[in-house]
């Protein structure tokens, strides 16, 4: 072969190659994929592979996208691309049950109506256009469930809504969920509450009156902070968990959301502070008392206190609690796959029995820092420094929440109870009919969105907390599909500089620490100022002060000077730490690599001129 001609066939050859080893890469190994990401982001949960392995024809996803639209918006293509990879690994894993079609809607055509008219909602944007972030799914028979719009705050959930996505298309029907409350939270009391916006969603709910004489047949029972329950009552209650079997509760003796102030300024009328089962808890194996609560001070959450002084100072509040992965039981499916941990304000707890032929499985725990405080001293919102006055912890972490199994007995042994609702007692159970699974988590407020949904006008709404995911999770194993439990809660595929958020939390419990300690010192200081001045021993103006009075007055005064300067050095340090490590960063993200590929390219260079000259 010329010489001439031996580079260009060359380098023809190579083209031709790559082209058809791509062509047949992507014949043969389609459906291939390896996941080496730290926590498994697009590796789907065996809930998933679970409900797509039930299915039992294809079902079509049309994952529509606006994708000239989105081109000016760098957050949403990045968590498009996201959202695109974790669908196709659906497709792929489904060996063609799911169908897998992206459509990009332009403005007036008809895919913008079919994606308007399938219930899509539209992102607005600067130049007035609609951008569409969704999906829709349809099998054979047009029956159809979507996901509106693909929110990146809500990436934690992504593997939960599309899973959900299949479940309600493959059963026929919503399972129904009947709810006992006394919180304004039904649909007619118009108070939102992401919660029961979600039940919504996924169950049937049917909600039961204050003055209920039966239980609709349902899937399972939800009581969340129930008012008054008459014998009767309770009477119904305790036959649903014995033929039924599945009942989740949640009870407060403590529900600030049951006395929130309603829009004439007062709380509900027959609002009850506290609430409880009767004897049911009991017959289950659980002691509860009404008249105390939880707290924990090693897990309090920052709040903000306002001193006398006028100054705001962000402290632990014990009251108010985050349970971490050490707190949460490992075990349960229901709390295995909690990532953002949880948030209680002033919980019950409570406490294990035991149960002839059943089990109780403890789910959620303070720290062994954690201690038992009166709710009557609760109420009254006490100060952090009055909290930790008098702290003694318990001899054991309080239990806040807990799972039933089992074989139970009635907590009516000497058949239904004489009053205004009649029973028949041919229908009295003595013993449930099969093993239940209760649920019970001893507050009520930890559903409240302030205490795991954060709203920022900047970057939207975002889950701070998996409160909404346990709950969520409960009543799944309990009416739903046990396969979505383990879905909700993924690690988002956005890292956060975690060194930079311990070097920062490590800062601020120094300073902290220093500005309690400079409070103290203040405080002594004044009061010993005040002895001074006041009986004028350290007054320049008269003879009678002493010399020793005044200096001391003068040493406590550079004290308190001295203290403030560590404060604010302390304050520099912190950010000089912080500085130092960004640019750190940078440096080994920015500056190394390029630096890396020019000297390669010298050294490759220098090392090929010598073999030249060889």
């Amino acid at each position: 072969m010329k010489r001439p001609l031996f580079l260009p066939l060359m380098l023809v050859s190579l083209v031709l190659v790559f082209l058809a080893g791509n062509d047949l890469a992507g014949r043969w190994f389609s459906g291939a994929r390896l996941d080496l990401t730290q926590d498994g982001l697009y590796r789907l949960s065996e809930g998933s592979l679970a409900v797509m392995d039930r299915l039992d024809e294809p079902v079509e996803w049309h994952f529509y996208y606006s994708r000239a639209e989105a081109a000016q918006y760098p957050a949403i293509r990045a968590y498009a691309t996201r959202v695109r990879e974790f669908l196709a690994s659906y497709a792929d894993r489904s060996g063609g049950r799911i169908r897998l079609n992206e459509i990009d809607p332009e403005p007036f055509s008809p895919d913008e109506d079919a994606a308007l008219e399938a219930g899509l909602t539209p992102m607005p944007t600067d130049g007035g256009d609609r951008l569409f972030f969704g999906l829709v799914a349809r099998n054979s028979v047009d029956d159809q469930a979507v996901v509106p719009l693909f929110r990146e705050e809500a990436e934690a959930r992504l593997e939960y809504d599309l899973t959900r996505l299949i479940a309600d298309i493959e059963r026929p029907a919503r399972p129904r969920l009947a709810v006992l409350t006394s919180l304004p939270l039904s649909p007619d009391d118009g108070a939102p509450n992401t919660f029961i916006t979600e039940l919504n969603a996924a169950y049937e709910l049917v909600w039961l009156g204050r003055d209920f004489e039966t239980i609709p047949d349902a899937s399972a029972l939800l009581i969340l902070h129930p008012g008054t329950l008459s014998e009767g009552q309770t009477y119904l209650i305790d036959q649903f968990a014995l033929s039924r079997g599945r009942v989740v509760a949640f009870i407060d003796p403590l529900a600030h959301m049951a006395l929130r102030p309603g829009a004439d300024g007062l709380p509900p009328l027959n609002a009850r502070r506290a609430s409880d089962l009767g004897p049911l808890l009991t017959r289950w194996g659980l002691g509860y008392d009404r008249e105390s609560v939880a707290m924990d001070r090693q897990l309090g959450l920052p709040v903000e206190i306002v001193e006398s002084d006028g100054r705001a100072r962000r402290r632990a509040y014990p009251l108010w609690f985050a349970l971490g992965q050490s707190e949460i039981s490992q075990t349960d499916l229901a709390t295995a796959t909690l990532d953002l941990g949880l948030n209680f304000g002033s919980p019950g707890w409570l406490e294990i029995g035991g149960l002839a032929d059943g089990q109780i499985t403890p789910l959620l725990a303070t720290s062994p820092e954690g201690a038992v405080l009166d709710a009557d001293i609760a109420a009254g919102a006490p100060g952090p420094d009055a909290l930790l006055r008098d702290y003694m912890p318990a001899s054991s972490p309080p239990v806040l929440a807990v799972r039933v199994t089992g074989m139970i007995e009635t907590a009516f042994p000497a058949g239904p109870p004489a009053g205004e609702i009649a029973f028949d007692p041919a229908d009295h159970r003595e013993l449930s009919d099969g093993p239940v699974d209760i649920a019970i988590v001893a507050d009520a407020d930890w559903l409240d969105d302030s205490f795991y949904v954060r709203t920022d006008p900047g970057t939207g709404t975002s889950f701070v907390a998996d409160n909404l995911t346990l709950a969520l999770n409960l009543i799944d194993m309990a009416a739903g599909d046990p396969a979505l439990v383990s879905l909700r809660s993924r690690t988002p595929s956005l890292r956060p500089m975690t060194r930079v958020e311990r070097l920062r939390a490590d800062a601020e419990a120094r300073y902290v620490a220093a500005q309690d300690a400079l409070e103290t010192q203040i405080a002594d200081a004044e009061a010993r100022l005040d002895r001074l001045l006041g009986s004028g021993q350290a007054s320049a103006l008269l003879a009678s002060s002493r010399a020793s009075d005044r200096e001391e007055a003068m040493r406590l005064r550079a004290e308190i000077l001295q203290t403030r300067a560590e404060l604010r050095a302390i304050e520099r340090d912190f950010r000089r730490d912080i500085d130092a490590l960004n640019a750190d960063l940078q440096f080994w993200t920015i500056g190394v690599p390029p630096a890396l590929v020019i000297l390669f390219g010298i050294v490759g260079s220098i090392v090929r001129r010598r073999r030249r000259r060889t």
